[in-house]
């Protein structure tokens, strides 16, 4: 009677996964590309890091924008060295400028209309300025949180960074985020946060949630919590994100960010790994297998649905669920230990 329950239990969460995904894929959660142009000021605020190579490349993508008010403005810290050619570049084009490290944020130096803050591991396209004001002002909000296309390469790289999408999208409707009030609904990343200004000048959400780069899902939460309006939308190709870190440190990011996506919460963590990776192995090996066409059915259209959401190969994550499966239970435990292992040392 216990082994079928716990089957049920695994198939209803299937179900109801399933439902989300299908919910993502007919809304189809992208940020549109619009006909419409604007000349309000963006101030464009980026971090600088040691990787002088992406940061250049950054710049280069915004230079060759199709919007022009622009104004750029580089935090510089003491541990991410001297930048030569970006001094070289700053003083070519006087829309960007470079800033040392101080008491306070470069926000207080902005003066755009709006805020759009971005990762150093981004990519962006023409269109991509212009489609966020768009969307800003026709549902007048406070945030617009664009989640990047991946550019994905490697075998390796296929097997972790399609993570964060499946979970997502496997369980937060997107549209959802801006139709609902509510702080439960909240999904976001910190590679392209898109602010009106006079409102976050108000709130000052960075500094008020502590630390030096609060999660995006932290900040989409007290955006709602103030009754202001959020939104978080998929790229479109407008903006693209990559990754450069090892192996061992890309699994060490990965987990921690799934593990973000759960509130931090290890209960929840671990219940769904039970479920998503636990279940359908337990299934395999317990189930008559005439009866698998219905799980396996819906975490194959899943991983079609999705895929195409992403802009990813589907057929690459079909073949590899196996795998990225595998690689979610070893970032996310090691996350989880990560995390008590920290408790225990405070």
């Amino acid at each position: 009677m216990l082994l079928i329950s716990f089957i049920y239990v695994i198939l209803i969460f299937l179900v109801l996964r399933f439902s989300v995904t299908v919910f993502n894929f007919l809304s189809n959660p992208k940020l549109g590309i619009y006909g419409r142009h604007f000349n309000d000021q963006v101030s464009i605020l980026i971090e600088a890091t040691p990787d002088k190579q992406s940061l250049m490349t950054l710049l280069k993508t915004i230079q060759e924008q199709d919007y022009q008010h622009l104004e750029v403005i580089i935090q510089q810290y003491k541990e991410s060295g001297e930048f030569n050619e970006l001094n070289r570049f700053c003083a070519d084009d006087s829309r960007f400028s470079l800033r040392k490290q101080k008491t306070g944020s470069v926000e207080d130096e902005a003066n755009g209309v709006y805020f759009l803050f971005l990762g150093t591991h981004t990519l962006l396209r023409k269109g991509l300025i212009n489609s966020l004001i768009y969307r800003t002002k026709v549902f007048n909000l406070t945030l617009l949180n664009i989640i990047p296309t991946q550019n994905i390469s490697g075998l390796f790289n296929y097997c972790l960074l399609p993570l964060s999408n499946f979970v997502l999208l496997n369980l937060i409707p997107l549209r959802l985020v801006r139709l609902f009030s509510s702080p439960a609904f909240s999904a976001g990343t910190n590679q392209c946060m898109f602010f009106d200004a006079a409102i976050y000048k108000k709130y000052e959400w960075h500094r008020r949630l502590k630390g030096e780069l609060p999660e995006a899902v932290e900040i989409v939460k007290a955006v709602k919590q103030e009754a202001l309006k959020a939104e978080t939308l998929l790229g479109n190709h407008l903006i693209h994100s990559y990754s450069v870190e090892k192996q061992t440190d890309l699994i060490h990011k990965t987990g921690q960010r799934l593990l973000r996506s759960f509130g931090n919460n290890i209960l929840v963590a671990l219940i769904y790994l039970v479920l998503v990776v636990g279940g359908p192995v337990f299934m395999l090996a317990h189930y008559e297998y005439s009866l698998l066409i219905l799980p396996v059915g819906l975490i194959f259209l899943s991983r079609v649905m999705i895929s195409f959401l992403s802009g990813q190969n589907p057929l690459w994550n079909v073949l590899l669920h196996p795998l990225q499966m595998l690689f979610l239970v070893i970032s996310l435990l090691q996350a989880i230990y990560s995390r008590i292992l920290n408790k225990t040392k405070k």
